[in-house]
């Protein structure tokens, strides 16, 4: 008998995974990894509240359950690293850090120490196979779809990776959790930072960021003041602050400008994508689909590889790539890879007069 181990986060989708899998006559390890026991988020998937509902599927289902404690490191590390690249004027996405270095590692190591062949999770993701590579493919509902949240792990993992609810549809999922009676059948999806409940900003100021007064630009000119550029993000329209008598939009943030710009502005056909973790490359030069955030539709654009970074070149414009988020490159809908977008394009006279004024 096959052993797994499944990572359960106290929602439906694991504990269904747990379910089949015992079902089709592996030996399961219900493991969950605690994150943030100072959880204020009902619903969140790494809280002390969730492991006890894991704890209570575990027991429904008869395997043996154990819970893992990495809470430390993932403050410094991962909260840490949010912290960081908001103070900086970026914008973060932990998740993608978060299930490399810590959430699925764990289940990774616990399963190398007790000699598990594989690791299972309830992610809507499914596995294909590309010229003799395993590789992630897209679960076949886009809206559910969670596999641009794995193009950081390994590719080594692959291989070991089960997702048994990865093909279903999220109905199907609660179905059999209520034929099942298990207790997870109408819990709530996380959908939220599980560190973060309510508005990120004032989760920012509760760890203590500070921000100075800076300006808002608008075609070169100072249009108005703010109280500090992690306020805000690259797209973003509502909350600005400052009123133009039309919608605009931040375009960028330089030191501690906020510049703005009109809807075509923010659209971008070119950026460059940074310490790119690769499961597989075609080729150095190839066209594939681009996703410039987690809900996003992806793009096509041609992509050129150089080293551990992509030059990206979109055929239809994007809107508002920030830096900071993670680009996901798909061949199809299979995962191949992702990285950091790190630098937009600015028009060079505008990012001149604004790095002029800001030395005034």
């Amino acid at each position: 008998m096959r052993k797994v181990v499944v990572g359960l986060s106290g929602g439906v989708d694991s504990s269904v995974s747990a379910l089949l899998l015992k079902e089709a006559g592996y030996e399961v390890v219900g493991v969950s990894v605690l994150l943030n026991p100072e959880s204020e988020n009902p619903n969140s998937c790494c809280s002390i509240s969730a492991i006890h509902i894991a704890r209570r599927v575990a027991v429904k289902l008869g395997i043996p359950f154990y819970t893992v404690d990495y809470s430390g490191g993932f403050r410094r590390d991962i909260v840490g690293y949010f912290v960081r690249e908001y103070s900086r004027g970026r914008t973060p996405n932990p998740c993608l850090f978060c299930n490399r270095d810590y959430k699925l590692k764990a289940l990774f190591d616990f399963a190398d120490d007790i000699g598990a062949d594989f690791v299972a999770t309830g992610h809507y993701v499914r596995k294909a196979v590309v010229e003799g590579v395993e590789l992630l493919r897209r679960g076949p509902d886009f809206r559910k779809d969670q596999s641009y949240f794995l193009f950081r792990i390994p590719a080594d993992w692959i291989p070991r990776f089960l997702f048994p609810v990865g093909g279903m549809s999220k109905e199907e999922v609660r179905d059999l959790a209520l034929r099942h009676g298990l207790p997870t059948a109408k819990r709530p999806e996380s959908q939220d930072l599980c560190f973060v409940h309510g508005d990120y900003r004032d989760f920012l100021k509760r760890a203590g960021v500070r921000g100075r007064p800076g300006r808002f630009i608008y075609r070169g000119e100072v249009v108005g003041y703010h109280t500090g550029a992690h306020n805000f993000t690259v797209g973003q329209r509502r909350g600005l602050g400052v009123s133009l008598g039309k919608r605009v939009y931040v375009k960028a943030i330089i030191g501690n400008d906020v510049i703005l710009g009109d809807y075509e502005d923010v659209l971008v056909r070119r950026m460059r994508v940074m310490d790119v973790n690769w499961h597989y490359v075609p080729a150095e030069e190839f066209e594939a689909e681009v996703q410039v955030r987690a809900m996003a539709r992806p793009r096509r654009a041609r992509v050129v590889v150089v080293g551990d970074m992509a030059d990206v070149e979109f055929y239809e414009p994007v809107f508002a790539p920030a830096p900071g988020q993670g680009a996901a490159f798909y061949l199809g809908d299979v995962l191949i890879g992702g990285g950091t977008i790190e630098m937009v394009p600015v028009s060079g006279s505008e990012t001149a007069r604004v790095e002029v004024s800001s030395t005034v």
